[in-house]
């Protein structure tokens, strides 16, 4: 403050050259002799600014790692306990200590601006969630924020099952029925072939597939569970069919030379031999045997049985051979048909009359007699009759 130097008793004055305050120096609304009055009495100009103001000026001294806030030239005073002060409004301090709300959480307000970072908890939902497959990874997505720990618990996006399985396209039909992945339950069943004896996957339905590729016929089994996932603890799952249903052929069933598969086995060679016929249609009968015989077996009377081989295969004959080189008709009584064959041969005995010491030519004679004829080589029956004749 500023001394101002009274005249006392009207004794002498004081001049401007006695004081050192100007009037720059002294309240306005006081007046004194200052070194600017020119020996007057002058009042001064210093600006009364009462216990304080705003600032006019509020800037960074970096320089000096300071804020610096100015205020109008003046005088300053206490007012009770209250020391000066200069005022900083919110704007000019915000705008001078560079406040941006944009970095600020929204639970600070500093110099009136409060922040526009909003705060969040420890567990959020996340708000989109993206299958990155271009560098293999899932992308989840939250609100831009500020988030907390909760405890010991850092924050946490929370995905639902169902969002993420969308996301990374999890297909409850293309897994097993064993396997829930993020609440999806697969749909394939699982059949293990050895279950049952190994005949869990016994089918009924089967065939030759003649029409896909008429050059090459498979044999189709079709699964009896449909689509599944099959396995099996050796890693060689199989389907099956009752044997049964492939026939019951054995090798004595089946040509030598062919193969066939049945509940005896499969592709096995046959056993049956081939009896070949080289003479057109009629076949030789087997070491050209053959016989007259009374069947014993159905009663079918006299007949030619000829020789075959047993469990052979006829092939390329209708007919059997046996050969019969006195089967003509002259050799057999006229009329009777042997084997088709009709005889010619005369028979004398019916209306010729009885003969003694006849000759004979190549008919049949019948008759008695009671000599023989040997130069015809005919001979008499041994046992003669009670007149002492034979049969011929």
């Amino acid at each position: 403050m500023a001394q101002a130097i009274l005249l006392r008793g009207g004794a002498g004055g004081v001049t401007s050259d006695d004081v050192t305050a100007g009037k720059t120096q002294v309240l306005q609304g006081y007046k004194t002799v200052t070194t600017d009055s020119d020996d007057e009495v002058a009042e001064g100009t210093m600006v009364n600014r009462g216990n304080g103001m705003d600032t006019v000026e509020f800037l960074d001294a970096y320089w000096e790692s300071k804020y610096v806030a100015r205020m109008e030239q003046g005088f300053y005073a206490q007012v009770d306990q209250w020391k000066p002060y200069v005022a900083i409004p919110y704007a000019v301090l915000a705008n001078g200590i560079h406040l941006d709300a944009n970095k600020m959480l929204d639970t600070l307000q500093v110099a009136g601006i409060r922040g526009n970072i909003r705060t969040y908890g420890a567990w959020n939902t996340a708000s989109e969630v993206v299958n990155a497959t271009w560098e293999n990874k899932v992308h989840v997505r939250f609100e831009e924020g500020y988030y907390t720990k909760d405890g010991n618990y850092k924050p946490a996006a929370i995905v639902p099952y169902d969002v993420l399985a969308n996301a990374i396209g999890i297909d409850a039909s293309k897994m097993l029925s064993a396997l829930n992945v993020l609440g999806k339950q697969g749909q394939i069943k699982s059949i293990n072939t050895q279950d049952n004896n190994y005949r869990v996957n016994k089918s009924t339905s089967f065939g030759i597939d003649n029409w896909t590729d008429r050059n090459n016929p498979v044999f189709y089994v079709d699964f009896p569970h449909g689509n599944g996932y099959y396995n099996r603890s050796d890693g060689h799952p199989h389907v099956c069919i009752d044997a049964v249903n492939l026939g019951t052929a054995g090798a004595d069933s089946v040509l030598s030379g062919q193969t066939a598969t049945s509940v005896q086995g499969v592709k096995f060679a046959g056993a049956i031999q081939r009896w070949i016929c080289t003479t057109g249609d009629v076949i030789t009968a087997l070491g050209g045997e053959g016989f007259a015989w009374d069947d014993s077996y159905a009663g079918r009377g006299r007949g030619i049985v000829m020789k075959i081989p047993n469990k052979y295969f006829i092939q390329d004959a209708n007919y059997a051979f046996l050969s019969s080189p006195n089967l003509y008709p002259q050799n057999i009584r006229e009329g009777v048909n042997v084997n088709g064959v009709v005889g010619t041969m005369v028979d004398y005995s019916v209306g010729r009359p009885v003969f003694e010491n006849a000759t004979f030519n190549a008919l049949y004679v019948g008759g008695v007699a009671n000599k023989d004829f040997p130069e015809a080589r005919i001979y008499r029956e041994r046992t003669q009759s009670h007149n002492n004749y034979s049969k011929y």
